[in-house]
């Protein structure tokens, strides 16, 4: 009967471990709340001095403008380039009216006034004498949404006569509009890749009158990396 006590003891150690197991179990965990419905985004340059496609001070929450910046010192005469972008993203068009007359369009590119676009020497064609320029003068300036969500913007220069110009400044806008009814969440990160992308050359052969195979050879246009930043959903 020595052993009694003992076997009593242990019994009790084993309820008392038992019920101080239970009264010191973790709380169950709460749900996280569900991210809130977005109403806008934001957008963080790329880094580097390349080209790149850098927010323009005038954005806003639910319209952002990217401006299109090359590298300092680099001589060209034109750029063009395919912007891909997921669901969550419009691309936005500036309204422009034409002077002198009743023509108005939108395009989804905004000239930024690096480029020279015009004739740099309008001329009669039958006199040779010079003329004003025609407000409905051909420019090659395009913007246009490929089926996919696929922007294709670009700018170039038409004239041979007309200089090269530094990269180094903003050359073209282009616009990002929030779209609502895609459901983002905040939080939510909202691919952008560039599927392509070139520009046009400092040297592009003497100007002729006519052309010549210099001018052909040197016309074609140069494969460029284009960096672009991160646009997240707010």
């Amino acid at each position: 009967m020595r052993h009694a006590p003992l076997i009593l003891t242990g019994l009790l150690l084993g309820l008392g471990l038992a019920c101080g197991g239970g009264s010191g179990s973790a709380a169950p965990a709460t749900m996280a709340a569900p991210a809130p419905a977005a109403t806008g985004f934001t957008y963080t340059d790329p880094t580097g001095t390349g080209w790149r496609l850098v927010k323009d001070p005038a954005s806003t929450s639910t319209r952002v403008l990217l401006n299109l910046v090359g590298p300092s010192g680099l001589m060209t005469r034109g750029v063009g380039f395919n912007l891909k972008a997921a669901a969550g993203v419009t691309f936005g068009t500036y309204h422009v009216d034409i002077p002198a007359t009743t023509h108005a369009t939108d395009f989804a590119i905004q000239d930024l006034g690096v480029y020279e676009l015009l004739n740099t020497d309008p001329r009669d064609p039958w006199t040779g004498d010079p003329i004003p320029h025609h407000p409905l003068e051909p420019t090659l300036l395009a913007g246009f949404v490929k089926s996919g969500n696929v922007l294709s913007v670009g700018i170039f220069q038409k004239d041979r006569r007309a200089t090269a110009k530094d990269s180094g400044a903003p050359l073209c806008q282009i616009a990002l509009q929030f779209d609502s009814a895609a459901g983002l969440k905040a939080g939510d990160t909202i691919s952008l890749a560039v599927t392509k992308a070139k520009y046009q050359a400092e040297d592009i052969g003497t100007f002729q009158t006519y052309p010549t195979l210099e001018m052909v050879q040197k016309a074609k246009l140069v494969d460029l990396s284009l960096a672009v930043g991160s646009l997240r959903a707010n």
